[in-house]
């Protein structure tokens, strides 16, 4: 028993894959289960996490209306070698900001919204106490 994987629900998908390629993810599958879906399943080298980002058109059975808002999920997180220098990469490239960043002695952590509006967080931790 286990986690097999997490899936989100996308507005623009090539944007989506773009965020979530930057983070690291690749992408190892797509399929449509339904006619007007489409999956695209992608995992971290790192840690072989899964993500399937889903799409819907109007016409799928599984289409809701967007929300907008991003938090129903609450966040995904990111371990990253640098979480300031990657937050703020994300900040550059128009993400719009969730959270501040916050260091302590030990690491940093910060979110964003996807695409999607969607919070996700990048921290690093520095197991030695050196950042």
């Amino acid at each position: 028993m286990g986690l097999a994987y997490t899936s989100i629900r996308v507005k623009d998908l090539k944007k989506s894959l773009e965020f979530y390629k930057f983070l690291g993810l690749r992408v190892i599958g797509r399929r449509s289960f339904v006619p007007g879906e489409k999956v695209v399943m992608m995992i971290s080298k790192d840690t072989k996490q899964r993500l399937n980002l889903m799409w819907y058109s109007k016409s799928c059975m599984w289409y809701k209306p967007w929300k907008n808002d991003g938090v129903e999920l609450d966040h995904l997180m990111f371990e990253v070698k640098d979480a300031k220098k990657t937050y703020n990469q994300l900040l550059k490239k128009g993400y719009p900001k969730a959270t501040d960043l916050w260091e302590w002695k030990k690491g940093a952590m910060g979110l964003v919204k996807d695409p999607n509006g969607i919070w996700v967080g990048v921290r690093s931790v520095n197991r030695n106490g050196r950042k």
